[in-house]
């Protein structure tokens, strides 16, 4: 069910949607005290890219050894920006106080933790041990540039399956007409979804990314979300035309949007330090906000 709603979300996101880079979300936490102590996990990647072409437009031909350097530089740099774009983020937001990234890996390598998977409770715990953290942030990049066949599948079906019914209802579902139409999403919309770059002059380049966040009392789930950026059409207008042709400038504006939105969503939470430190932690496991 969740691949079909992904793919309505695709469908309306080629149709509409835009990079907005809105101000950051304030948060309503004015008692700096009450600000709760973040560490930012390192991100992961939860996708096998294994091609340069995929995060970047190549003039030219490179050695094997040299495109995989080069990717493996590259992946290593997304997972970096995503992670000071979404620090970024909640220090303007200004209802967080941080801990130091350098601490942060340090500890998170001595716990054997791998990039966006999910801490154990016993990891959270250490955290809070450690370090004074309230809250541990791991996000996890599910597609960059390459989406996995399943969301492609899951596109074209819902593509696929909204223009037949809004086409039966108009010619009391006739069977020629229908079909006909279905061939010609095939024929138009397989080249999109399996590896075509633009749609009517617009270039198509997917992110889509989970976050999540965990108090660190017993660790709980407190926060999570998944959100998924296509084309950055408005912010692409305003970088200089040799720039914004390349598919490594539309990747990275589509993350900096899914970022901000992650910011803004923790943000407006208004989690407070004493209700992360177990006074009113039910609340925080039954979905509610602490305000």
């Amino acid at each position: 069910m969740k691949f079909v709603l992904f793919g309505g979300f695709v469908a309306c996101a080629v149709v509409s949607g835009c990079v907005g880079f809105e101000p950051p979300a304030q948060s309503k936490v004015e008692d700096v005290s009450e600000r709760p102590y973040v560490a930012l996990l390192p991100v992961g990647f939860d996708i096998d890219i294994t091609e340069l072409t995929t995060v970047k437009t190549m003039e030219g031909t490179l050695s094997v050894e040299e495109e995989l350097k080069q990717l493996n530089q590259i992946l290593r740099e997304i997972e970096a920006e995503a992670r000071w774009l979404l620090l970024s983020r909640l220090a303007t937001g200004q209802g967080f106080r941080f801990v130091a990234l350098e601490q942060v890996d340090a500890l998170a390598e001595e716990l054997q933790m791998k990039p966006g998977v999910p801490p154990t409770p016993e990891q959270c715990v250490e955290f809070r041990r450690r370090l004074g953290v309230d809250l541990l942030i791991t996000n996890n990049i599910l597609d960059y540039g390459k989406i996995r066949w399943q969301w492609l599948v899951a596109g074209m079906f819902t593509d696929i399956s909204l223009e037949t019914i809004v086409l039966g209802l108009a010619t009391e579902w006739n069977p020629a007409l229908i079909l006909g139409n279905v061939g010609l999403e095939l024929l138009t919309s397989t080249p999109l979804w399996f590896g075509g770059a633009y749609l009517f002059g617009v270039s198509m380049r997917p992110v889509r990314m989970e976050g999540r966040a965990f108090e660190t009392q017993q660790g709980y789930p407190v926060w999570q979300s998944m959100e998924a950026s296509v084309y950055a059409w408005g912010a692409l207008k305003t970088l200089p035309e040799d720039v914004r042709e390349k598919k490594e400038s539309q990747l990275k504006l589509n993350l900096a949007e899914i970022m901000e939105s992650f910011g803004d969503g923790l943000s407006k939470e208004g989690f407070l330090a004493s209700s992360l430190r177990g006074q009113s932690l039910g609340r925080f496991v039954n979905g509610s906000s602490p305000n």
